[in-house]
C-alpha cells in the first residue's frame, strides 16, 4: 500500500516524530505492517510549505519481500508526492508502479460526507491561491 499518511516519524526517515506519527507507528506494529521507506537524502513530499517524509510504502509480512527498488526519484513530478517501487509478482515477472497521484478508498455510506469535504477543500485551496496572488501583486 502506498499512503499519504500526513504523519511524521523518524521511523520512516523524517527529521522529527509527532503525535500522529507515533500513533501510526503503533498501528503498524500492532497489525504486522512495515513502513519500508529508505533514506536516500530526498523527501517523499515537497510543497511551498515545506518538505517531509509523510508518504509511506506499507507492506504486510507476506508482501515485505516482494517490494523491490523502492526509491524517491530525483526527476520532477506533476505531484508534490513522490515514491517509486516495484512489486515482484513472481520470480520471472516484475511490475513497476509509480504512485504519484492521490487515491481514495471510501465506504459508500460516507461518500456524501467525502464529497462535501473534498468540495470544501477545493474551494478553500482556490480561495487561498487567489489571496496569495493578490498579495504578490
Amino acid at each position: 500500500m502506498a499512503a499519504d499518511s500526513n504523519s511524521r516519524s523518524t521511523s520512516w526517515n523524517d527529521k522529527i516524530t509527532k503525535h500522529k506519527g507515533k500513533k501510526l507507528e503503533e498501528f503498524l506494529a500492532s497489525n504486522n505492517l512495515h513502513a519500508i521507506n529508505e533514506d536516500n537524502g530526498r523527501t517523499t513530499f515537497q510543497s511551498s510549505r515545506g518538505k517531509s517524509n509523510i508518504d509511506l510504502t506499507i507492506p504486510n509480512n507476506q508482501m515485505l519481500a516482494d517490494v523491490k527498488n523502492w526509491d524517491i526519484p530525483e526527476e520532477e513530478s506533476a505531484s508534490d508526492h513522490n515514491i517509486k517501487f516495484s512489486i515482484r509478482l513472481d520470480k520471472h515477472n516484475t511490475q513497476e508502479n509509480h504512485y504519484a497521484e492521490q487515491r481514495y478508498r471510501i465506504k459508500e455510506h460516507l461518500l456524501t460526507k467525502f464529497n462535501e469535504k473534498l468540495h470544501s477543500n477545493i474551494v478553500k485551496s482556490i480561495s487561498t491561491g487567489r489571496q496569495r496572488e493578490k498579495q504578490t501583486k
